[in-house]
């Protein structure tokens, strides 16, 4: 991953700062201005591409997500970010396959809402395409199982 300079650090810390503040669009200019720059930093790249999702731009933010995960792939912030992004835009079959490549490496945290929410959704009949792999990977996690799933 690509280092940052002590300056362009001060900025990434900053831009965090204005997130956490919700001045989405002032901490959106410094990171456009850091990514020019920094193409390649994760840190970078991940928060850009969370604010964009973040601000509703969904489909822009995508590719930053994307990118991101292959230099962070253990990040499940970026990840969910990534599945939800998906999902806004209705990229079901990827949406599904984001969350299934990060359970199948690594265990859910906040995934575990998200597994949860699925099983929820399989009993009303939604995502029956995907219900063994939703079943397996909640059971990996630890999620109970509806009876009636079972």
């Amino acid at each position: 991953m690509e280092k940052l300079n002590e300056e362009d650090i001060s900025k990434l810390k900053n831009a965090i700062k204005l997130q956490k503040n919700d001045s989405d669009e002032e901490a959106l200019s410094i990171l456009w201005d850091l990514y020019k720059r920094n193409s390649e930093n994760g840190k970078v790249i991940g928060l850009l591409g969370l604010i964009l999702a973040k601000t509703g731009q969904r489909a822009k933010a995508i590719p930053y997500l994307e990118k991101a995960i292959t230099i962070s792939p253990r990040n499940e912030l970026v990840s969910m970010s990534l599945y939800i992004s998906y999902a806004e835009i209705e990229k079901h079959d990827i949406t599904f396959n984001v969350i299934f490549e990060y359970l199948k490496l690594y265990p859910a945290d906040l995934y575990l809402i998200t597994l949860e929410e699925l099983l929820e959704g399989l009993l009303e009949g939604y995502g029956t395409t995907y219900k063994d792999k939703i079943i397996f990977y909640a059971i990996k996690n630890e999620v109970p199982i509806p009876v009636e799933l079972q």
